[in-house]
């Protein structure tokens, strides 16, 4: 069964046709239709609620992931890889900068660890999330 043909089955007063339905939402308590459902060409489904429910609320009541709506294909499966370089447009200057802050950081926290302080629950998940920063700002670098 497609993700199309699941999503659908989990949904109540479906009507529509052939790339396009309406159904009851089931993120809120839905009398009428107020679910927009559409695929697209490419194998996307396109979901909207006019009560304004969110896309993610819409999937995790229906028991499905959002990254259900969109179609396994090669390309996806290649940025999805994380040892594999995402290309993105960055500037070296703007990836210096954020290596330059985070590493200040780094040496705030070493600087303050020589002098015999501890660091506190907090300043370790800081000094943790500027190693994360350097190393994806790193491989971004490496494209």
């Amino acid at each position: 069964m497609s993700a199309l043909e699941t999503l659908l089955s989990r949904l109540t007063k479906v009507k529509g046709k052939r790339d396009s339905w309406t159904a009851c939402c089931p993120a809120h308590e839905d009398k009428s239709p107020s679910l927009a459902v559409r695929q697209l060409d490419d194998g996307r489904i396109l979901i909207h609620c006019f009560a304004d429910c969110s896309v993610q609320s819409i999937m995790a009541a229906v028991g499905m992931d959002v990254g259900d709506l969109f179609p396994p294909d090669e390309k996806r499966q290649l940025y999805n890889d994380p040892m594999k370089p995402v290309k993105v447009s960055f500037y070296a200057t703007d990836l210096m900068r954020i290596i330059h802050f985070e590493s200040t950081i780094l040496q705030i926290a070493a600087f303050d660890v020589s002098e015999g302080k501890s660091l506190s629950n907090s300043d370790r998940q800081r000094v943790r999330l500027a190693h994360e920063r350097i190393t994806e700002a790193m491989r971004y670098g490496n494209v």
